[in-house]
């Protein structure tokens, strides 16, 4: 039998007064990349990225392996988000990143506001009162993941391969893990006339090609500073 330790039952509103609450000041962290490196001699194939420039979302995830059937809550299998900290440790959304909640019994128990881990290594409820409801065992996990998320943005050129001394390039930009139908575009260079390409921004240096590869170098990426929004 699973180990539960009911901290509290019912909501009463004079455990509300004088708790702290939880610091909801948690960050994601932004990482901005650009691959490859500037004039560094690259080679990809047919389908590969040329460039691929743009910033990740990662954010730190309480994941649970199985649902917990708890006699208070049940705690719903999937990764939960961290959104802040108390007292030193961290606290985790009520929902999955899935968009299901912690299911509960409204009215005869607390509403989950956040899910925590004690210093039993048991996951725990927090309700309204900021108090733990209740403590399960579980099989979890805390990991950094990086995720789909509003702010992810990523801008890549994609080498499609040639026809004589022509070459062709898919441009395609990614907002939320979705290529943007407006900004999805594919462009033909001729070689005879510049070994160059030149595409918002980014600058190439095409040093030889055929149907199946392209070697070259990065001159420029499609911005320098991408601490400006994309």
């Amino acid at each position: 039998m699973r180990l539960v330790k009911i901290l509290s039952v019912m909501l009463f509103t004079s455990t509300m007064f004088g708790c702290s609450t939880i610091n909801y000041n948690y960050e994601a962290k932004i990482d901005y990349f650009s691959k490859p490196a500037l004039n560094e001699v690259v080679e990809v194939y047919v389908g590969d990225y040329m460039i691929d420039q743009g910033k990740s979302v990662t954010l730190d995830f309480l994941t649970l392996n199985r649902t917990i059937d708890g006699a208070l809550y049940d705690i719903h299998k999937g990764s939960y988000s961290r959104v802040g900290e108390h007292k030193g440790s961290s606290y985790f959304s009520p929902t999955t990143s899935k968009g299901l909640p912690i299911s509960y019994a409204a009215g005869l128990v607390d509403t989950p506001v956040a899910l925590h881990i004690n210093n039993e290594n048991e996951v725990c409820v927090t309700s309204v009162s900021y108090q733990a409801a209740a403590c399960y065992e579980g099989s979890f996990k805390i990991e950094a993941k990086t995720v789909v998320d509003s702010q992810a943005f990523q801008q890549t050129l994609i080498y499609n391969g040639s026809v004589d001394q022509k070459i062709n390039i898919s441009y395609r930009e990614f907002s939320n893990d979705s290529a943007r139908n407006a900004f999805t575009n594919n462009v033909e260079y001729d070689m005879k006339k510049s070994n160059f390409i030149n595409y918002k921004g980014a600058r190439i240096e095409v040093i030889s090609y055929d149907n199946t590869s392209i070697k070259f170098r990065v001159i420029k990426h499609f911005r320098d500073d991408q601490s400006i929004e994309l």
